[in-house]
Parts: structure tokens; sequence; C-alpha cells
């Protein structure tokens, strides 16, 4: 079954880098996950540009042309990625934060409060990538879950 979704783009032109952020089902909610994450990430940009291109895609600048966000419409064969998730108990919680070793200041997705939990599901348009890291008290994405557990490998 074909589906058309709007996925976004981070692309940086000065390192020749584009970073896929997660599909959406309108235009206006792939929008709507770009600015969620300047919110996350309290990013503020007065000078936001919206541009089409001649391709149909929606390119949104936000200060320097170097850097900006690209929302391309394309057909997948796939569903979306459900954004719907169910919270871990809190045994599978503690168990979790005792193996990878937690600070207080370090938070699971599990325990950030809901309104942060619903914030980082828009910006990244699903709820199994915001599992995949730890946040600070704010809901900040702060390290992926796996990195930490590389690094603790290496010590």
């Amino acid at each position: 079954m074909n589906q058309t979704v709007y996925t976004n783009y981070w692309v940086n032109r000065r390192q020749n880098i584009r970073k896929e952020h997660g599909s959406y089902q309108t235009e206006e909610e792939a929008v709507k996950g770009i600015e969620t994450w300047w919110e996350i990430q309290k990013d503020k940009y007065s000078n936001v540009t919206k541009t089409r291109t001649n391709t149909g895609a929606l390119e949104i600048n936000y200060g320097d042309d170097n850097y900006f966000y690209r929302v391309e419409k394309r057909t997948i064969t796939d569903k979306l990625p459900t954004r719907s998730y169910k919270l871990k108990s809190k045994g599978e919680i503690e168990s979790l934060r005792k193996q990878l070793n937690l600070t207080d200041k370090q938070l699971l997705f599990d325990e950030l409060p809901e309104p942060y939990r619903d914030r980082l599901i828009v910006a990244m348009s699903n709820s199994i990538t915001p599992r995949e890291f730890l946040y600070s008290e704010n809901g900040e994405p702060s390290v992926k879950i796996n990195e930490l557990k590389d690094l603790r490998k290496l010590a």
C-alpha cells in the first residue's frame, strides 16, 4: 500500500550533510515537528524564511544559508512508525537506570513528564527514536544510550 508522506531533512551545506529527521502525514505536521524541535532545544530564531523550491520541496532557513531544513513529499510502501507508547514499569525503569549507572540528572524517556514526552514524539515523528536518548530534567536530549554504553566499554 503506497502512502504519501512529508519527510524532514536537516541540511548542512558546508560539510555536505543531510540528516533525515522523520516523516509525517502532512506538510503542516512536518513543519510543526521542526518548530517543536527548536522549542525543545530552546532555539529562538527571528529570521525564519520558508521557500518553495522548483521541485515542490519546502525549505526552511533559520539564519545561515548553509544550514536549513527541507521538507520533501515522497511515497513510501510501509506505514509510518507509531506515535503511541506504553510506559515502562517502575521496576523496568529502576533496572535500566542501575544498568546504565545514571545520575539523578539523567532521565529516561519514561521518566519525563507527559508534555515533554509528547513534544519529543512530535519532533521525532515516532515513539521509538525518543527512547534511544537520555534527557535532562527539561526534556532536552543529552546523549544516545548506545553511545553512553560504548563510552563506558572504553573506560
